[in-house]
């Protein structure tokens, strides 16, 4: 058995051609779905990046125990796990250019396979090292973390110089090196099209894009007030470094036409979230409510010798599943505290895996879906504390302050750690934006219907079916054995 897990940052499912866009040129992710399995109600769970990393990784959510960091002492995670494969162990390789594994709040993805190759330059990624910064378009240079993408750009000019295109010609390289070998695993990250959305100009003239203001290709993340013309500019941006990202996804397709790989190896895409690209006037992430433009995600899947090809699921999926996936396909072993579940009986006969999922930010709205309805339930007090639960206490690109540190307490506080002890961290919550009138926050729980209100422009008043999405939150919290002041927190 052989298997090909290929993850995009930050890739919309609207945009792609197998789930409906008639305007981005998206011809190489079409192809691998004509011939593969797609999902129609897949979705997210631990939010952002790194969260929803460690869920590929563990089958387990996280966000309900800390925020983003790295691979705990305790996690069971993929590569050893199909290490344990009888009677011959299963090779991992990682391929990434996602660079966040390589700094504090990253730690332990890369060593966890049996090798793993980086390629530098992403977005803020500290790669060309100038002590004196050299003049920069002022719309990058406006913020610190800008100036070092700035820097990074004038390494990456030509297509082939781009990290991504860089992580594509090195798995085209390691098929080919490794094309007599058998039992192995291959995750393929490409970290586009995630913000920056900086592409050659020939894609942006793809797309007949007329923005002729200052450099623009990097919103900030919250409320969008930029003009019409602005948010095209954007969208447009968006789709031209998709569309070269999907080139290259077609060359890496290429080498498994000429190996003739296509009849043993299991070929995954997938994303870790979407974006909200001027949707509900907001952009990017992370600030929020959990629209579906973020939260409803592409996953296309290719059986092998084609089995199933062009078939479309609507089972409820989600991303906590493709770790126990990968390891049923290969026979290892299941280790006991996953949250998701094989989706073989999905993928191979449409069966149903869940009738509903749990999905969020640690500290934020917890929100759940049966697939017919969204429900975001959003804290009680606008800071109301909620505890990290950790064993290794960095955050994005540092450490837990020091300040929140001391007020930790110590100790066995959840039953999936083996006996391994836990620093208890409070931490404020944060409630999204859109929820407070003036220095007044409202607790205001959304409830949308996906069948009348697809876009999510209308919430529903309906006692009735609020109750029984506030049932499916508890059965949930139970379903995890999520810390308690999850529920208390929501009024649950």
């Amino acid at each position: 058995m052989r298997a090909i897990f290929v993850i995009l940052d930050t890739l919309r499912r609207d945009y792609l051609e197998p789930y409906g866009s008639d305007w981005v040129h998206t011809p190489n992710i079409a192809r691998l779905a004509a011939r593969s399995v797609v999902c129609d109600n897949h979705w997210v769970g631990s939010l952002p990046c790194m969260p929803a990393r460690r869920e590929f990784m563990t089958g387990r959510h996280n966000f309900l125990e800390r925020g983003w960091g790295p691979l705990e002492p305790f996690d069971d995670v993929l590569p050893a796990q199909l290490r344990r494969t009888s009677p011959k162990p299963v090779f991992s390789h990682l391929i990434t250019d996602h660079y966040h594994y390589f700094y504090l709040g990253g730690e332990g993805h890369n060593s966890s396979f049996d090798s793993w190759q980086f390629e530098r330059g992403q977005e803020s990624d500290l790669w060309i090292s100038r002590v004196d910064l050299p003049a920069l378009p002022e719309t990058l240079n406006r913020q610190g973390h800008r100036q070092q993408n700035a820097l990074n750009r004038l390494a990456q000019r030509e297509e082939r110089e781009f990290s991504g295109p860089r992580c594509v010609e090195h798995a085209i390289r390691w098929l080919d090196d490794n094309r007599a070998s058998d039992d192995w695993f291959l995750q393929l990250e490409l970290f586009d099209p995630h913000e920056p959305f900086y592409a050659v100009p020939e894609y942006l003239a793809l797309y007949g894009d007329t923005w002729d203001r200052p450099l623009y290709d990097w919103p900030s993340y919250g409320e969008c007030r930029d003009d019409p013309a602005a948010i095209t500019h954007i969208r447009k941006c968006y789709a031209a470094l998709l569309t070269m990202t999907d080139r290259w996804l077609g060359k890496l397709w290429d080498q498994l036409d000429r190996l003739g790989r296509w009849e043993d190896t299991i070929v995954v895409l997938t994303t870790d979230h979407g974006t909200m690209l001027g949707e509900h006037d907001y952009w990017m992430k992370n600030a929020m409510p959990v629209y579906n433009e973020i939260a409803r995600i592409p996953l296309i899947v290719h059986l092998p010798g084609d089995s199933r090809a062009g078939a479309r699921i609507a089972s409820l999926t989600q991303s906590t599943d493709l770790m126990p996936t990968f390891l049923d396909w290969f026979g290892a072993p299941s280790p006991p505290h996953l949250h998701g579940r094989s989706l073989r009986p999905a993928l191979e006969a449409g069966a149903t895996i869940h009738d509903s999922l749990l999905y969020g930010y640690f500290g934020m709205a917890t929100n759940v879906t049966d697939g017919r309805h969204t429900y975001f339930r959003n804290p009680l007090e606008p800071a109301a504390i909620v505890h990290a639960y950790t064993a290794m206490p960095t955050q994005f690109h540092g450490f837990i302050p020091r300040e929140q540190l001391a007020q930790a307490e110590m100790g066995r506080f959840l039953g999936h750690t083996y006996n391994i002890p836990l620093f208890k961290i409070p931490q404020p919550g944060k409630p999204p934006l859109g929820y407070s009138e003036g220095d007044t926050y409202r607790a205001r729980h959304d409830l949308y219907d996906l069948a009348s209100d697809p876009a999510q422009e209308r919430p529903l008043t309906d006692p009735a079916i609020e109750g029984r999405m506030c049932d499916l939150l508890r059965e949930q919290f139970a379903r995890v054995a999520a810390p308690p002041e999850q529920a208390s927190r929501l009024g649950l």
